[in-house]
């Protein structure tokens, strides 16, 4: 389909007449009249009806231009987007990322990385760890924060933080009288469960069965955030990591050390056969500087 017909409908409705169309895009009245006839041939549709030698779009002219507008727009930036490459100013960063991590560690590294780098275009893209696993190659980025183990063979990978799970109590619980919580002190607690084919909870309810511990699961969800909201809402406790942990801590919530530890890895992942970006690994340096200093559990 050719572009010119797509800006000369777009001219035509914006201006509501043929006339303005062709002032407005540089083209003879007879030369609008040619594109939008071929275009509606094209389409196998009117996108106009001819009243009294006035116009006005069709339903489905309407509906048509909606779908396309996002694209004519894009388009448009074009002429911008070239001047700032020449001019260096451009320069794009495409991550992906866990649910998690999207939610506490993604917005506070980039908070220092914005400030260094102002003119970059960022995009997050929230995925589980099942759709990463099933990426297919055609889906670019630049890099993907994911929880270890991760097996896909088209990814490189490498841990970037290795942190103990917290726990997090409501404010009026009673355990919240110890210094630290053992997962002995579980047994019968209501523990909200996460995605329990994750790795995440695997790991949990690995180290509950080692200490005999039966606690209660009530509630599951696949959202770590979620479950320490419903901490703050007094409906159980939760084992999450220290960084959702760092965001949700407040006069109601209280983030502990859990006993044994349980650790656990995030890693920063990329496709095979190329290196990460400068961009993606500047990103890297200031979300590892981040995590370390969270991390920190006492």
């Amino acid at each position: 389909m050719n572009l010119k017909k797509l800006i000369a409908f777009r001219a035509v409705l914006e201006s509501n007449s043929i006339t303005g169309a062709a002032d407005k895009i540089g083209l003879t009245q007879s030369g609008v009249s040619r594109l939008i006839t071929s275009l509606e041939q094209e389409l196998d549709f009117p996108l106009f009806n001819r009243i009294k030698g006035r116009i006005q779009i069709t339903s489905r002219g309407e509906s048509f231009f909606q779908e396309i507008e996002p694209l004519l727009s894009g388009i448009d930036q074009i002429p911008n987007l070239a001047r700032q490459v020449k001019q260096h100013q451009y320069s794009r960063l495409r991550i992906i990322t866990l649910n998690s991590l999207a939610h506490s560690l993604v917005p506070m590294a980039l908070n220092k990385f914005c400030q260094k780098h102002p003119h970059a275009n960022i995009s997050i893209t929230i995925k589980s760890r099942r759709e990463l696993l099933h990426w297919e190659r055609g889906e670019h980025f630049d890099v993907a924060l994911a929880s270890l183990p991760f097996e896909q063979r088209v990814f490189r990978k490498k841990s970037f933080i290795s942190f103990p799970a917290v726990i997090a109590i409501s404010a009026s619980h009673s355990l919240n009288k110890k210094k630290h919580i053992h997962v002995k002190d579980l047994h019968n607690e209501n523990l909200i469960s996460l995605e329990p084919t994750g790795i995440f909870q695997t790991s949990i309810r690995k180290k509950l069965q080692e200490n005999n511990i039966e606690p209660i699961f009530k509630i599951q969800t696949t959202s770590m955030l979620q479950s320490a909201q419903m901490v703050e809402n007094n409906i159980g406790i939760a084992i999450i990591d220290p960084f959702i942990g760092h965001i949700i801590k407040n006069k109601k919530v209280i983030i502990k050390r859990l006993n044994p530890q349980i650790y656990f890895d995030y890693a920063y992942i990329w496709p095979e056969g190329r290196e990460l970006s400068a961009l993606a690994e500047e990103f890297i340096i200031e979300l590892k500087k981040t995590a370390n200093s969270i991390a920190k559990i006492k």
